[in-house]
């Protein structure tokens, strides 16, 4: 009669402990898997404005399945040298190669020109019908995407997206002309005539990339790399990753709650076993 009393009080301890476990759980912070934030920040010696600061971010979503989003902010202050534009970015996946990624549509809610509104919704993959200003590009050579000869600053990843050219193999299968128009800028800082004149995208673009593997992970991109400017000389930032969390250690008010409730079901475990026998 003893032992079996025992056994019950054993089991609501063990029961009671793994309901306190799990509320313990469900106040811990859910990862959202399906969207990866990356942001750098760095300078342009060679700018001419009020700030030489560039800022940059970009938001990678796989909530659609089989597709990648990626949305491309510049945040930095406005573009006063074509060095002050974002032109493109580039990524590397730890995971199997994504051979058959491939970029299906690229979007500018807001199109500028001399901080006059020129367009919106622009399909920058179909300027004007037919003019490819963004592109997409990614290889399997272990190099990565490389550039032109004699470039100091090759592209070592292995996708990337860009509206002007960097020499890259294989290339973005750009048709414009100027190769930072429909680079991204957040507006214009005194500004020199050739951005002055140019046409851009204001503060942000969307990609759509079709393609994408069953049991892609997001949080497998990594390495990546801000372009600004029209040569992989010009300013480039990349991501640093933060260092990880501290490890978490169960609150000193939950360790003692845990260790008094034990000791007290032992004990009256104990006194009922007295009382019986």
């Amino acid at each position: 009669m003893s032992q079996l009393y025992s056994k019950k009080i054993v089991g609501y301890a063990a029961c009671c402990i793994s309901a306190l476990a799990v509320v313990a759980v469900s106040q811990m912070p859910k990862a959202n898997a399906a969207s990866m934030t990356f942001s750098a920040t760095g300078t342009n010696p060679a700018s001419g404005g009020t700030s030489a600061a560039l800022a940059a971010k970009a938001v990678f979503d796989d909530s659609i399945a089989g597709k990648l989003t990626l949305t491309l902010t510049n945040t930095g202050p406005g573009a006063s040298a074509p060095s002050d534009v974002l032109t493109g970015i580039f990524w590397d996946y730890a995971g199997s190669a994504l051979t058959n990624l491939t970029l299906s549509s690229a979007k500018a809610p807001t199109v500028i020109t001399n901080n006059v509104t020129t367009g919106t919704n622009v399909d920058l993959t179909k300027v004007g019908g037919n003019t490819v200003e963004w592109g997409f590009a990614k290889t399997t050579a272990s190099s990565g995407l490389g550039g032109a000869s004699g470039i100091l600053k090759p592209v070592t990843q292995h996708y990337g997206i860009g509206t002007a050219g960097f020499g890259i193999s294989p290339g973005f299968g750009l048709s414009g002309g100027q190769q930072f128009n429909y680079g991204i800028i957040t507006g214009y800082d005194s500004s020199n005539p050739a951005v002055s004149g140019g046409t851009f995208v204001k503060n942000s673009a969307t990609f759509v990339f079709s393609g994408l593997p069953t049991g892609f992970d997001s949080t497998k991109i990594q390495n990546v790399r801000f372009q600004y400017g029209t040569s992989l000389d010009e300013p480039s930032t990349y991501y640093i990753a933060p260092p990880p969390p501290p490890k978490k250690v169960p609150e000193p008010a939950t360790t003692a709650a845990l260790g008094l409730f034990a000791v007290g079901a032992l004990r009256v475990a104990k006194k009922k076993s007295l009382v019986l026998a």
